[in-house]
């Protein structure tokens, strides 16, 4: 038997970042944990939490994501009451998510997100978002933009003339629509 001093506390965490979040960004963290609720029972296990939080944009460590379990994960209703329950057998529910998606999401460095949007486009490396890239976002997303607005759309952000969007180009672009 667990000593109390080793046993597992469960505690909520607050909820004021989720609170303060868009109605974009809170339905985005609704339909994560709905998407990896895999038997639909409002709670999602240590992996499934991981694949929201994936989903959501955040590739935190196993030891971090640990830490979360311990400290927020609680024990499933049919676990005995006189019974310590390990760390791999709490689940998370949906104000637990929330809460803790919200705290990530409201500490997130905007120009660190947009780097990790340039990535998106710049799948191959390059240091730059090129015509081709455009055209193939484009596609893969259902919109496709007609050729003369993409090569308008590279002229006019490509400030010096070398073909494509780099990424100083693309986050003075981005940071100043904010």
């Amino acid at each position: 038997m667990a000593s109390s001093a080793r046993a597992i506390q469960y505690t909520i965490p607050a909820r004021e970042d989720f609170n303060k979040l868009s109605d974009e960004q809170k339905t985005r963290v609704g339909e994560a944990f709905d998407l990896f609720d895999s038997n639909k029972d409002g709670l999602l296990s240590y992996e499934e939490f991981r694949f929201v939080l994936r989903a959501l944009g955040f590739e935190l460590p196993k030891p971090q994501t640990y830490d979360l379990l311990i400290r927020h994960g609680q024990k499933p209703a049919n676990w005995p009451l006189d019974q310590e329950c390990p760390p791999v057998y709490r689940l998370f529910n949906l104000g637990t998510a929330q809460a803790i998606a919200g705290t990530l999401i409201r500490q997130r460095d905007p120009k660190e997100e947009l780097r990790r949007a340039f990535r998106l486009f710049d799948i191959d490396g390059k240091g730059m978002i090129t015509q081709d890239d455009l055209r193939r976002v484009s596609k893969q997303v259902g919109n496709n933009i007609p050729d003369a607005d993409i090569i308008a759309m590279v002229d006019e952000f490509d400030a010096s003339g070398k073909g494509g969007v780099d990424e100083d180009e693309f986050l003075r672009l981005m940071m100043s629509k904010k």
